[in-house]
């Protein structure tokens, strides 16, 4: 069983930007969190939410998918969202779904509005 303390969610806001990092484990705890917090911050109707998922692994690809879909259900249309330090499942899989603004394949960022 994962240990719940190696995951964590972070919010911080610069301006009209706000930033949800996300580290570790994705389980199902850490993925509720990450929603609810997406809920927060779109109720504040930011211009940026930045999406960082530094040290979610390849394992947890799916789950970041779902994410970034719960984001862009609930983000106004006019929302930017910059999805960051993905893993390479989960760039490859916004690749071939076409993501809009998607970073060189050396680069591991990703850019979509509304």
């Amino acid at each position: 069983m994962p240990d719940p303390s190696s995951s964590a969610v972070t919010v911080t806001w610069a301006g009209d930007t706000a930033t949800i990092t996300v580290r570790g484990e994705l389980d199902l705890p850490t993925s509720a969190q990450v929603r609810e917090q997406i809920a927060s911050v779109a109720r504040n109707g930011p211009r940026w939410l930045v999406l960082d998922l530094v040290g979610v692994g390849d394992r947890f690809a799916a789950e970041s998918l779902a994410l970034i879909a719960v984001a862009r259900h609930l983000l106004p249309p006019e929302c930017m969202l910059d999805v960051r330090s993905a893993s390479p499942a989960v760039r490859q899989i916004l690749r071939l779904a076409g993501w809009s603004g998607l970073a060189s394949d050396t680069g591991n960022d990703a850019t979509e509005s509304g």
